[in-house]
């Protein structure tokens, strides 16, 4: 499945304020965390927090992430946020599936009215994509993701639902404490074939959907400011050829290394294609979870958080998957993300499912098939192990950062 399972998304919306502060920008501008200068060099590995849990990202001072995308950021958030790491924060929803709940819908109404939940903007059974069952002419039931009744789709074709988001996707990005946008849920696999709204009677096809999408994405471009960011998450990836990556800045590959996600050398060519094929500044970020088990695969971790080093622009992130996204009381590992690595001296090498790179300050190691094995001149610690030596062995399937000791 392709498509972000989006049920926790409520968890932040709650604790937003979808008032006034809405339908003005802030009395004190918010500083930005300048995203065409972002940190995307592989000095240090680059956080990135998915479908953000604010209140928690807030209540851990120590939690430092290099990018953070949720539904919305208050100016006060981000300022909070921001003291601690220069965070870029992009903020969003989806701009083709709806979920059947009323916070959710809320706050998206209100901030495609600029504040006011009662506004002329408004979502329309006339919007959604429809299917015909019986074959008698008449819609008799709104398309949804098998086994998630409750998101289903909207008509990209629609012009009401386009000025609706099209408004929204503006409100979002023209806000000060937003360095972008995020659209979750931009899928190149329909699930609705044959489906029609009731403001476009003609039924929805694979190409038309493509084709839908991209327009709209081109149209939300066209909202957000040049000095921002425009990114999406691809769930799985992109198809090679794809049109939507020339709208876009970056986006996240869901569920990397994942059950319904890619292996290591896939999603690494996958990174690649996402690196070359979207705009400046070409970032991917490698959403890496637990499959949903709620328990911790620590190779998984440990090669996700190595693999987004053998490339600069990558950024990793790391949660429970889609029942939990964006938590980070669990999930901040110093031992692992404040490595101090420097500079790369140049890019990965890889040979027989073996990936490589060397930095001023220590070596970065997946091993995918086969045990690797690692002889250095000066002592490393593996910051896995917390082990010291010249001599290391990296068993298949697994990931490693190795440091430099300082003499």
């Amino acid at each position: 499945m392709r498509l972000i399972r989006v049920q926790n998304l409520v968890a932040g919306l709650l604790a937003l304020v979808v008032v006034g502060v809405l339908a003005c920008e802030p009395a004190t501008p918010v500083p930005s965390a300048s995203p065409e200068t972002p940190r995307t060099s592989a000095a240090s590995p680059r956080l990135a927090l998915w479908l953000a849990k604010k209140p928690e990202l807030l209540a851990r001072p120590d939690a430092r992430y290099d990018l953070v995308m949720t539904a919305w950021f208050e100016p006060a958030e981000a300022q909070a946020i921001r003291s601690r790491h220069n965070s870029t924060l992009l903020a969003g929803l989806s701009h083709t599936w709806i979920w059947e709940n009323p916070d959710w819908q809320s706050h998206l109404v209100t901030v495609a009215n600029g504040g006011d939940a009662h506004g002329p903007l408004q979502i329309t059974q006339g919007m959604v994509l429809m299917v015909d069952d019986n074959g008698d002419g008449a819609l008799d039931r709104r398309c949804s993701l098998p086994g998630w009744e409750g998101l289903y789709a909207m008509d990209p074709r629609h012009p009401g639902w386009r000025q609706f988001i099209l408004t929204y996707y503006e409100t979002v990005a023209r806000q000060p404490q937003h360095d972008g946008v995020i659209v979750d849920m931009v899928d190149a696999y329909p699930f609705c074939d044959g489906a029609w709204s009731g403001g476009v009677p003609t039924p929805i096809d694979a190409a038309a959907w493509v084709a839908a999408q991209d327009e709209l994405l081109g149209l939300i471009r066209q909202r957000v400011p040049s000095d921002k960011w425009l990114v999406a998450n691809a769930g799985r990836d992109f198809p090679a050829g794809s049109p939507f990556p020339r709208h876009l800045n970056g986006y996240v590959l869901e569920n990397w290394l994942g059950s319904w996600g890619l292996g290591l050398e896939e999603g690494l060519t996958s990174a690649q294609r996402a690196l070359e094929t979207t705009q400046p500044p070409h970032i991917v970020v490698l959403a890496v979870d637990t499959d949903d088990s709620g328990t911790v695969d620590w190779a998984r971790f440990r090669t996700g958080l190595a693999a987004s080093l053998l490339m600069d622009n990558t950024y990793f992130a790391f949660d429970y998957g889609s029942r939990d996204h964006g938590g980070v009381m669990d999930w901040w590992f110093p031992q692992y993300y404040e490595a101090a690595l420097g500079a790369p001296l140049g890019p990965y090498t890889s040979s027989e499912g073996v990936y490589r790179r060397d930095f001023e300050g220590g070596t970065v190691l997946v091993a995918a098939l086969q045990p690797a094995t690692l002889a250095f001149d000066a002592p490393h610690q593996d910051l896995a192990t917390g082990e010291t030596g010249t001599t290391f062995t990296v068993p298949p399937g697994d990931g490693r950062i190795f440091t430099r000791v300082a003499p």
